[in-house]
């Protein structure tokens, strides 16, 4: 650790004595600039950065005789990327360490030479793009090459640190990021070196010089497995094809902001020239590629025509048989980052769950019909049938009534009784100002929910809480507005059409919603109010028994006409306000008092203090 640390301090030293030589340097043309005569003595500390340099070295003691053959302007480019990389910066090029420690810019080229020195006693390793500026050029190549530790820095560092032990990939993860940032470079370059414009190329064979060949090597010196690196042989795969490949997962888990699906995307991204992207499609996309003959990827009808995602095999393949399992941490990451949707895994005991025996029966029967077993029992009922069966195979469900009687809760406890994932779709996400967005996201909601249903192997359930803000009625209307909404109508009437999984609408206000939804939706439950036992039973699940006074009277509680939501909002004001005077049970007074508020708060709203819900004209 001795050249560590030696190097730590000729980095430090030299930063802070760089800092005060430019305040001096300050300080001295605010002088002149005051200064009536123009005419100064003053003198700076260092003439140029050669004694400045030379000044922090010898400073420090302790110099590692391994670095005796270095200059001080080497030792101090040194010192610099040192400091980066400990600073966990993995891509450092040339023109950033030169910032940092030029002081006057005509002494570049000292610097450069001193990275020059470096690169010849093998202390560090660089990577010059084919295409940069002065690439052929020392020293100026060095501005634009990638700049990392070389064999000589690792030797120097123990033989736990050697060539195949430190510079070698230490996980599958640590191969893929390092494909991830080769490839987010050929993105984010608008160059053509990283293209090939050649038609004669080979790209069944061909392999990029530089970075992607530097990637190779570390993986052939891996000790640890490399699925993802494997993969290019167990498939044989091409450079490009094993590139496309792991866009796709990157994209897919949000470590790549680019549209691997798009094959025009991913083909103008590796080929330049009409005839070059043509072939390039071909090797990637038709029926003789590797990634196509071997199912790692598929093509997909998405929101703008014919598209390509990464299969459940393709995902092994670069993961690895474990990695293909999606655990809830990375299913909710890559949910959050790339759908509209919200997810969250529910545990709801049946206990519960209150609803009128009719609406539990319903809900039991849908459980049981989305189970193995029950899926059996409808294909063989489906099979016995006089005439085709057309209908999709998904169910949708369609949940009414007032508010707080019960209809997120039902969704929940749904996804809860399958052990499925609950993904949530906002409104506000799905509607947007801007034209023609609004129907793209229509769209995203079915496509994503496809990609999902297709990686988990089995049916997340889609709540659309609020359903009437987004299934509305159309109208014969001619604004922008009416046209956009009709627009929506009419996808998510395709959509429902075409439905495989299990989705749940709900709403207060059923009236909203366009009539040729009714047919699509499998059942269609109200939640009504509760009667005054299912009330009895609500206070029962909700009241902390054992903490409550002798004079409560469920009864008496349940008289009063509230909601299932409303009675935990009671419950939940007495605890808050209880605790506030330090009482330790909750009375019937106060439950009494709050819960008489909350019903004169619904009669303000809704005009009846015997009305749950919304106020209408005509009822259902």
């Amino acid at each position: 650790m001795q050249l560590v640390q030696y190097l730590m301090c000729v980095a430090a030293r030299h930063g802070r004595v760089k800092f005060e030589h430019e305040e001096e340097i300050s300080a001295i043309w605010e002088r002149k600039k005051k200064s009536k005569n123009r005419q100064t003595n003053l003198s700076l500390t260092y003439d140029d950065d050669e004694e400045l340099v030379d000044s922090v070295i010898n400073s420090i003691s302790g110099k590692p005789l391994c670095l005796k053959k270095l200059s001080h302007y080497a030792l101090v480019a040194f010192a610099y990327i040192l400091k980066q990389k400990i600073g966990n910066e993995p891509y450092i090029e040339g023109h950033q360490i030169i910032e940092e420690l030029v002081c006057d810019p005509e002494n570049t080229i000292d610097y450069l030479n001193g990275i020059t020195e470096l690169v010849e006693q093998e202390w560090i390793q660089t990577t010059t793009r084919p295409g940069a500026a002065f690439a052929d050029q020392l020293p100026y190549c060095w501005l634009q090459s990638c700049l990392d530790f070389g064999e000589a820095y690792y030797r120097e560092m123990g033989a736990t640190q050697s060539k195949k032990g430190n510079r070698s990939f230490t996980s599958n993860d640590a191969y893929l990021d390092a494909v991830y940032a080769y490839l987010q470079e050929m993105i984010q370059d608008d160059g053509d070196f990283y293209q090939i414009s050649e038609a004669d190329v080979d790209l069944g064979t061909f392999q990029p010089k530089g970075w992607y060949q530097r990637i190779t090597k570390r993986a052939e010196q891996a000790t640890c497995p490399l699925p993802a690196a494997a993969s290019i042989k167990q498939y044989s795969l091409s450079c490009y094809q094993h590139l496309a490949l792991a866009g796709l997962l990157g994209m897919r888990d949000g470590d790549i902001r680019y549209d691997f699906s798009d094959p025009a995307n991913v083909t103008s991204l590796f080929a330049k020239g009409r005839v070059c992207r043509k072939l390039m499609h071909d090797h990637l996309y038709e029926g003789k590629s590797q990634l196509i003959r071997c199912k790692l990827l598929e093509g997909t009808r998405g929101s703008f025509g014919e598209m390509v995602q990464i299969t459940q095999l393709g995902v092994i393949a670069l993961h690895g048989s474990e990695g293909g399992k999606i655990t809830i941490q990375e299913l909710q990451s890559r949910v959050k980052k790339n759908t509209l949707f919200d997810i969250e895994e529910p545990k709801i005991p049946q206990e519960t769950v209150q609803l009128p025996s009719v609406v539990m029966e319903a809900i039991r029967a849908l459980i049981f019909s989305e189970t193995a077993k029950g899926k059996r029992i409808r294909k063989l009922w489906h099979s016995s049938l006089p005439a085709a069966w057309g209908a999709p195979s998904g169910s949708t469900l369609l949940l009414y009534g007032p508010p707080g009687t019960g209809k997120t809760l039902t969704a929940q406890y749904l996804a809860s009784e399958l052990q499925l994932p609950l993904l949530k779709i906002d409104a506000a996400r799905v509607l947007s100002c801007w034209v023609g967005e609004s129907e793209q996201n229509v769209r995203r909601i079915f496509d994503d929910y496809t990609n999902l249903q297709k990686e988990l192997g089995k049916s997340p359930v889609l709540l659309f809480n609020e359903a009437d803000q987004l299934l509305g009625s159309r109208d014969a209307g001619h604004s922008s507005v009416d046209r956009m909404n009709n627009n929506m109508q009419n996808l998510f009437l395709e959509g429902l059409e075409r439905f495989s999984g299990i989705l749940v609408a709900t709403t207060n206000r059923k009236y909203l919603l366009d009539e040729a939804f009714s047919r699509r939706f499998t059942y269609k439950l109200e939640l009504p109010a509760p009667d005054k036992k299912l009330r009895m039973e609500l206070w029962k699940l909700h009241l902390p028994l054992e903490r409550i006074a002798n004079d409560v009277d469920i009864g008496t509680l349940a008289d009063l006409k509230l909601s299932g939501g409303e009675i935990r909002l009671v419950i939940e004001r007495a605890v808050r306000l209880l605790s506030y005077r330090g009482k330790t049970k909750l009375d019937s007074n106060t439950l009494i008092a709050i819960a008489k508020e909350e019903l004169a708060a619904r009669m303000k709203r809704h005009g009846s203090i015997h009305k749950i819900g919304f106020n209408r004209t005509n009822n259902e």
